[in-house]
């Protein structure tokens, strides 16, 4: 048990250490955000939208990233052998693949959080606000002040001059 655990632990280190030397800047919806965030500087509604559909983007990555691991570790689940006494062993069977199917409506609800708190979905919002129109109801109603409270921050990208 301890032995999983260990290279699991390392595997992690081992990456967290790989990102931590590699930025990653020029992802899409990254720069895609920052050029929305600067262009409603001033507007902390917008900023709050914005912030509002990250979180949920992100909610929606988790979801299938812990689906797609627990699928993962259903598959790879091996039967046990459990020694009953008196010289008898039971068995267990493992998992049948198919058992992994169970996770699909967790994935499923992961997929549509991504496709309703799209991009796409996020610029049609927010430039419509922008323009003058009100905020949709349901968007209003997601708005919590915890959206409001963080720091409007102005992008400027910065020039990375690799180590020699």
């Amino acid at each position: 048990m301890i032995k999983p655990l260990l290279v699991s632990g390392f595997i992690c280190l081992c990456a967290m250490s790989a990102r931590a030397q590699a930025p990653v800047t020029n992802l899409e919806s990254e720069t895609f955000k920052q050029h929305l965030r600067s262009q409603y500087l001033q507007n902390d509604t917008a900023q709050a939208v914005i912030n509002l559909y990250s979180k949920r983007q992100a909610g929606g990555a988790s979801w299938i990233l812990g689906s797609a691991l627990t699928a993962l570790r259903i598959v790879t689940a091996s039967g046990r052998q459990t020694d009953v006494g008196g010289g008898y062993v039971m068995q267990e069977e493992a998992p049948s693949p198919a058992a992994a199917l169970m996770v699909m409506p967790f994935v499923a609800y992961g997929v549509g959080k991504l496709l309703h708190y799209s991009n796409g979905n996020l610029e049609k919002i927010v430039t419509a606000y922008g323009a003058g129109q009100p905020l949709p109801r349901n968007v209003r109603r997601k708005l919590k002040p915890r959206f409001f409270d963080q720091p409007i921050i102005q992008y400027k990208p910065v020039e990375v001059k690799p180590a020699n």
